[in-house]
């Protein structure tokens, strides 16, 4: 693949988990990496498929990295969660997840509900460290009453310091396989983030890239927004060449890191 097709690149969508942090580490030169591309003029927006940290969180964490963000520059499936309840006209919830899920329905002014109550409009589920059989059956109930059911992700792991834990993914299998349905899935490999990012940035497909280190949710919502898909190998992937990945995932570059991502971009601007 020509890596000049870099130089038209207006808009970078650059994940979070694996490829600017691990756990809660920045990965080394994330940096300097996202400050090479912000000084050549190229719009950054963060898209995460993690709903446990709101963007006032994610804000406060990456400016205390050395990356000049604010909320409008970062989209999270808790986030977009909010968004898309509000588009269907939903008004009351009960949320499996984190305090980053709570805060983001909270801020958007949505009811969310406990346990005692016998209906709801949605049940969101996103990763939850705290997972137990008595959210399970709170869960199933109200799906089984006609709650949408609607999944931040599907992720099957989440990358840290001491590894990959199981994610977000494991608790909405759980609900499926008693409840018999399938979840209405926000984040990657669905097109909805990127969708909202060209909104937000005023940009089209064309001079997009999205950049993680997931072939199977990073590089399959590239392939089907249709725009370029980059690999990053500081996460969950160690894939050095294009043909180990199957077709719908298959990134068009791969980079040992940002920093040689954002190297390179700027060698062709």
């Amino acid at each position: 693949m020509n890596r000049t097709l870099l130089k038209n690149v207006k808009l970078f969508l650059i994940d979070i988990d694996g490829v600017v942090f691990k756990g809660n580490t920045l990965i080394e030169n994330a940096e300097d990496a996202v400050n090479i591309l912000q000084r050549n003029g190229v719009r950054t927006i963060f898209v995460t498929n993690n709903s446990t940290r709101s963007r006032n969180d994610l804000v406060h964490r990456l400016r205390a990295a050395g990356i000049n963000v604010d909320s409008e520059d970062i989209l999270t499936t808790a986030y977009c969660a909010t968004q898309y309840v509000l588009a269907l006209g939903l008004e009351t919830t009960y949320i499996i997840g984190e305090k980053g899920l709570f805060e983001e329905f909270m801020a958007a002014g949505l009811t969310i509900v406990s346990e005692n109550f016998e209906r709801c409009d949605a049940v969101v589920v996103g990763m939850d460290r705290n997972y137990n059989y008595r959210k399970l059956s709170t869960a199933f109930k109200f799906i089984q009453s006609n709650a949408k059911f609607i999944a931040t992700n599907t992720d099957a792991t989440l990358p840290t310091e001491r590894g990959e834990i199981p994610g977000a993914g494991a608790m909405v299998s759980s609900l499926e396989g008693c409840t018999q349905k399938k979840p209405i899935v926000i984040g990657k490999p669905n097109t909805y983030l990127m969708k909202l990012a060209l909104e937000r940035a005023k940009l089209p497909v064309k001079d997009c890239v999205v950049v993680g280190d997931r072939p199977e949710t990073d590089i399959a919502m590239a392939r089907k927004g249709g725009c370029l898909g980059i690999i990053v190998l500081t996460g969950v992937t160690n894939k050095k060449r294009r043909n180990e990945y199957p077709i719908h995932q298959k990134p068009d570059l791969i980079y040992s890191s940002l920093l040689e991502l954002s190297k390179e971009y700027e060698k062709h601007r």
